[in-house]
């Protein structure tokens, strides 16, 4: 990925995402249509770190694919359930 905006995108929307999971998860007890909706929120995730981040640092020979599929979408979307673990921490 070579768009630095796409990539800025990409890690914003795995941040919000990463949020969003753990806010149902650490909330209390999730309903089916909050459990549906992190579990659309996961699968969005994969598809969108494989489609935008992973093939096209794949189609790139010099660029480790591995390693930016962990900087543009684990990292981001681990920091975000990392946020609300800590604010959860915090308010109780």
């Amino acid at each position: 990925m070579k768009n630095p905006v796409i990539t800025s995108v990409m890690a914003m929307i795995h941040f919000v995402s990463g949020y969003y999971v753990a806010v149902v998860i650490f909330g209390g007890v999730p309903t089916w249509p909050q459990g549906a909706r992190v579990l659309l929120a996961i699968l969005t995730n994969l598809i969108l770190a494989y489609e935008f981040v992973y093939l096209p640092a794949k189609s790139i020979e010099d660029v480790d694919s591995t390693r930016r599929l962990l900087r543009v979408s684990i990292i981001p979307f681990l920091l975000g359930a990392v946020c609300v673990l800590i604010l959860f921490l915090l308010w109780r």
